[in-house]
């Protein structure tokens, strides 16, 4: 993002931080229960969720020519790695033989060696080798190897389609008018933190509007973020499907006297980016955080991978000990108060007790992401009509 646009947001936050106000929607909106405890809709979003391009990491996470690291996606175990000219490959985690992974954890190699019965593959993901070959006359013809997904390498991060058949991914198109703007942050370049994992009995929309306002960063984050972030105050922006929030810090009113070309908007705000349909993106000066939630088996569960990257050099062990602190207290609070908080809804949801609940005229993230999930069904629904 450009000077001149931080400059314009900062400008947007000061004010309705002073006005004691938020970015706001026309009306209300009652939300049904149903969408986070019906099974036949569960299943459809899980469809949306697995055909939409997925971001899975940071570029700094495939450093160099040889590198691989290995993700889980939608339960699908994955493998990326870069080749020698650079570019990066996506495939299943899965060896053709007995569907053992043949790679744990990230690093550098050049073959990948399943562990079950050695057979080999390259960072193309063709076979390679392994023993016992005559035993395999059909499943070892030409050509065999990991199944390859499709993937890019876009604005600093690593993309994939779980759909092996779907054609090279346009993320560029994906994002639209987003897409320079992310690039602009850098984060996929910043150092890997580390990645951390949720299991929560939380629908994965549930545990995404957690992410999708402030309002209630005052009582449930009291003791944690709302220490320094204001609450029920946020700028709102939506990018076709996906959309942005800015978070004023308390210390905004801090440069209300000063000239603008003394500002530095990064000391002052949060920005939140949710990228349709399952990502969620927090950029600050030192964090870069990407939160990928994906439906579970049950409408009432759901799994969060939560990674950081950060500009500190964690070549310093005690920089590299601040940054996993750092790390841990963002994960704490989001485990302990956010999603501790959403189980106790989905219970209550799930009783039946309430027929719906309401989004507020002051929580536009929250009508923004459910309306682009019922648009994706109403398109999935129509393309399957239409023998799509």
């Amino acid at each position: 993002m450009d000077r001149y646009e931080l400059i314009d947001l900062t400008r947007r936050a000061l004010k309705i931080t002073t006005d004691r106000t938020t970015d706001m929607t026309a009306a209300e909106h009652r939300q049904p229960a149903s969408v986070y405890t019906d099974s036949e809709r569960a299943e459809q979003e899980r469809e949306v969720v697995r055909r939409a391009p997925q971001l899975v990491g940071y570029r700094s996470e495939l450093p160099e020519p040889g590198s691989y690291c290995t993700k889980t996606v939608l339960d699908v175990p994955i493998l990326l790695t870069r080749d020698a000219d650079g570019q990066v490959h996506a495939f299943q985690n899965i060896c053709a033989h007995r569907a053992a992974p043949v790679a744990t954890g990230c690093g550098t190699a050049e073959r990948f060696v399943c562990p079950f019965h050695a057979w080999t593959y390259d960072n193309h993901g063709r076979f390679v080798g392994g023993p016992g070959r005559e035993g395999f006359p059909t499943a070892l013809a030409p050509g065999v190897g990991l199944t390859e997904l499709p993937a890019a390498e876009y604005a600093g991060f690593l993309w994939l389609s779980l759909v092996p058949l779907d054609g090279p991914l346009d993320i560029a198109a994906h994002l639209g008018d987003l897409g320079p703007e992310l690039a602009s942050w850098n984060v996929g370049s910043w150092s890997h933190v580390g990645e951390k994992t949720l299991d929560a009995p939380v629908n994965w929309k549930l545990a995404l509007d957690t992410f999708a306002e402030n309002y209630h960063f005052a009582t449930v984050h009291r003791d944690s973020f709302g220490t320094f972030a204001r609450s029920n105050c946020a700028l709102f922006d939506s990018y076709g499907p996906h959309h942005r929030l800015v978070f004023p810090l308390r210390n905004i009113t801090d440069i209300a006297d000063q000239p603008e070309d003394s500002w530095q908007p990064l000391n002052h705000l949060v920005v939140i980016y949710a990228l349709f349909p399952n990502i969620v993106l927090s950029c600050t000066v030192a964090n870069g955080e990407i939160f990928r939630v994906y439906p579970g088996q049950t409408p009432g569960q759901s799994v969060t991978y939560h990674d950081n990257a950060t500009l500190m050099d964690i070549s310093d062990e005690m920089m590299r000990i601040g940054a996993g602190e750092i790390f841990e207290y963002a994960h704490s609070s989001v485990r302990d108060e956010d999603y501790s908080l959403a189980a106790d809804i989905q219970r209550a949801l799930a009783s039946g007790a309430r027929d719906a609940l309401v989004f507020g005229r002051n929580e536009p993230g929250l009508h923004h992401r459910h309306a682009a999930v019922d648009a994706a069904l109403a398109n999935t629904a129509l393309a399957d009509t239409l023998g799509a």
